[in-house]
């Protein structure tokens, strides 16, 4: 069984999230029976100030990959290592009672932030959601940034985790024509992908001016479901599936 804990601080300088928050709560509740707590930091004990920090802590670091604050990210943890509710509201995942995951988090080069990971449960469940990102999406979305030209000749890299008004973008690309390539990079993708790539790409082109005609969307899976195939293709999304090729081996039957 799953359950949610938000915590927050009524003087936090997020507080006009909040709202927005307990609605995104009461709708994965709605729709996948998932308990919910929100707590205010301002009211926690010392006790219960150091087992937070001691959950987050024991959450394996290839799944929550950074939480103490950098420069540019406002994550779990201040510099100082205490809870920095202050400037970034918490959300931990149980599963079973045992810590599975916490928000926002910085795995690799892929900020993992409060809103977007909770609308990502309230998407496809917690099950399907823990299974989905795995721990391959980084090291794809890392392929993708190193070596852009695998899926396109003449593509450059924009960026990685580009924030827009609608979410964060995986992936952003350049095509030689000169139009930007929105990627949503997902272990494995389904219809929701679509739906979210072209999200993406609405906020990235309303945020920067660009018409959406010089705006490319694309889903790049080690594999996909239902019917995502005909979901893109009346959206005019561009689907990639990464897969292996042997080059050299001896036979199987050796």
């Amino acid at each position: 069984m799953y359950r949610i804990t938000l915590y927050i601080h009524s003087k936090g300088a997020y507080s006009y999230r909040i709202q927005g928050l307990r609605k995104i709560l009461e709708e994965i509740f709605e729709r996948w029976m998932v308990e919910y707590r929100i707590f205010d930091g301002e009211n926690l004990t010392s006790e219960e100030v150091e087992n937070l920090r001691s959950k987050i802590r024991n959450i394996p670091p290839q799944v929550r990959g950074r939480i103490v604050t950098s420069r540019n990210y406002a994550l779990p943890l201040s510099r100082s290592k205490q809870l920095n509710l202050l400037n970034t509201p918490i959300v931990l995942l149980e599963r079973d009672s045992e810590p599975v995951d916490v928000y926002p988090h910085l795995l690799g080069a892929r900020y993992r932030g409060v809103e977007d990971s909770l609308n990502n449960i309230l998407r496809y469940g917690p099950d399907q959601y823990l299974e989905a990102r795995g721990i391959i999406e980084d090291p794809l979305t890392r392929i993708i940034s190193d070596c852009p030209e695998a899926i396109e000749e003449g593509l450059t890299l924009l960026g990685v985790n580009v924030r827009t008004p609608t979410g964060v973008i995986d992936v952003l690309l350049r095509d030689c024509s000169g139009r930007v390539v929105v990627v949503e990079v997902e272990t494995t993708a389904r219809d929701q992908s679509a739906a979210q790539v072209c999200r993406l790409a609405a906020g990235y082109s309303s945020s920067s001016c660009i018409p959406m005609e010089n705006v490319r969307k694309m889903i790049v899976c080690l594999r996909y479901g239902g019917g995502l195939r005909e979901t893109c293709r009346g959206s005019g999304v561009e689907l990639y599936r990464l897969d292996f090729r042997k080059v050299y081996g001896p036979p199987l039957d050796e």
